[in-house]
């Protein structure tokens, strides 16, 4: 009994434990989306097929990263603190 009690937990908890991911700060998921707006007013200029495709890799990217870790986003850590965390890197033009 005691077995099926601790594989049943096991096979309930597993997938919310495998799928959990670090939730970025309200700041950090503010700045991926603000890029990723960047990116879809960049895509819709003109472009070359290179410029095109690094711009959609890019707005893939940020979606992706938007989706996993902004579900529930932490608040903003006070400054001190906020000082010794890295930042998302800044979007760069993409040329």
């Amino acid at each position: 009994m005691r077995f099926m009690l601790t594989a049943l937990l096991a096979f309930v908890l597993l997938p919310v434990v495998a799928k959990a991911t670090p939730q970025f700060t309200e700041s950090q998921c503010q700045m991926l989306n603000a890029q990723r707006l960047e990116v879809r007013r960049q895509l819709r200029q003109p472009y070359n097929g290179e410029h095109g495709q690094q711009l959609q890799a890019r707005q893939k990217e940020l979606e992706r990263l938007l989706k996993q870790h902004c579900k529930q986003p932490v608040k903003d850590p006070p400054a001190a603190l906020a000082q010794q965390l890295l930042p998302v890197q800044p979007l760069q033009r993409l040329r």
